[in-house]
């Protein structure tokens, strides 16, 4: 019975959000858009806290498979070329955020940046433009600082929370980071690699909770902006190309 109850809860949160999401996009109101993704992901969470044992995989990648075609319609609409970059907690932003930018060739303006902003128009430049995403990972990261009992300040506290966690709710088997002067190279060993096979051509975009926890907890860990770059598929890994942009205060 508690199973079916949390099952519920999960699919119950996940519908909500999807519904939420939907209407914010046919209403044009952009305030509702993070509280749908909110919804879709914390549906997701749930579903997946039970891991292996308990739900299924392919369940989780049809609630994930719904969540990146909502994305990917939204991205595609307001032809977004840029790459997804991970904000690290700031004062506008002290969960840390994601940002899509309209132009592959940006700039940002952290200052006009909040959780209460979804679409970033206004703007001195149109190269500032871009879209505003709560992090579909956050939630994991906040498992990462709970494994740890505290909050994540190195790479080391990344790679090693995340591979904890990620085992322990059967997602990922493991995680290993390679950090140079200009970012970082990523491997994860997710439990469903069929999924992103699936998924990759776009997770430069929006990534999965997965590699999202990962890049967010790097940007928190180094206080710097991170560009997510290539992600492409090496046997049963997922290797993802990251860059850093230096700190929030750089670009203000």
């Amino acid at each position: 019975m508690k199973l079916r109850i949390e099952l519920l809860v999960g699919v119950s949160l996940a519908v909500v959000g999807a519904v939420i999401l939907m209407y914010s996009l046919v209403s044009g109101n952009s305030e509702m858009i993070n509280i749908g993704l909110a919804g879709i992901f914390l549906g997701a969470i749930v579903l997946t806290i039970k891991g292996k044992e308990y739900v299924k995989r392919d369940t989780l990648s049809l609630t994930l498979r719904s969540y990146h075609e909502s994305i990917r319609g939204i991205v595609e609409d307001l032809e977004l070329e840029g790459n997804s970059l991970y904000i690290p907690p700031y004062e506008n932003l002290p969960r840390g955020w994601t940002f899509i930018p309209l132009h592959k060739d940006f700039d940002i303006d952290p200052g006009r940046f909040g959780e209460d902003v979804a679409f970033l128009t206004n703007v001195g430049s149109e190269k500032q433009m871009g879209l505003l995403l709560r992090p579909t990972g956050l939630e994991l990261l906040g498992r990462f600082e709970e494994h740890l009992e505290g909050e994540i300040t190195s790479v080391g506290d990344v790679e090693s929370a995340s591979s904890s966690v990620l085992r322990a709710l059967g997602l990922a088997r493991g995680v290993y980071i390679k950090e140079d002067e200009e970012g970082f190279t990523i491997y994860v060993t997710p439990e469903d690699i069929g999924f992103c096979r699936r998924n990759i051509s776009y997770c430069n975009k929006v990534a999965c909770p997965i590699c999202s926890s990962i890049l967010l907890g790097l940007a928190k860990a180094t206080s710097e902006i991170i560009e997510a770059g290539n992600f492409s598929i090496e046997g049963e890994r997922v290797k993802v190309e990251a860059r850093k942009l230096g700190g929030v205060r750089e670009w203000m």
